[in-house]
C-alpha cells in the first residue's frame, strides 16, 4: 500500500487498479489478504488514475463467502461474477491459486469524489 505525504503531517493511502473503470455511486474492489484492513469508514484515499474516493464499508471474509449481491457493486464489469472475479484475482495475486476459494480477501466499498 502506497501512501502520499500531504505535507500536513498526514498521509493519504493510494490504491492501484489494473482496470480503473468506475460505476456511478457505490463501487467495490476485492483485495487479496488483509493489507487494506486499516482503511477506516469515511476515510479518503487516492486511486491510481488521479481520482479520489471515500471508503463506505470494509468487509474481511473468505472468497467463498462473497455474496452475489456484493458483486453487483464490483467496479470492473469482468469481475461481477465469482468466476470472473476469481480469474482476475489469480492474475493479480498468483499466490491465491493455492488457497483458492478459502483465501482471505478484503472487500472495499467506495464512492468516487
Amino acid at each position: 500500500m502506497k501512501s502520499i505525504n500531504t505535507g500536513l503531517g498526514t498521509k493519504i493511502k493510494e490504491m492501484d487498479f489494473r482496470n480503473p473503470v468506475w460505476k456511478e455511486g457505490l463501487n467495490l474492489t476485492v483485495r487479496y489478504g488483509e493489507k487494506w484492513k486499516t482503511l477506516k469508514i469515511r476515510e479518503k484515499f487516492n486511486l491510481t488514475d488521479g481520482y479520489s474516493a471515500i471508503c463506505e464499508e470494509l468487509i474481511i471474509c473468505r472468497f467463498k463467502d462473497i455474496s452475489f449481491d456484493d458483486l453487483e457493486f464490483e467496479h470492473d464489469p469482468k469481475c461481477r461474477t465469482k468466476i470472473g472475479l476469481l480469474n482476475c484475482l489469480y492474475g493479480i495475486y498468483p499466490q491465491m491459486s493455492v488457497t483458492k476459494e478459502n483465501s482471505i480477501v478484503t472487500l472495499v466499498f467506495f464512492t468516487i469524489i
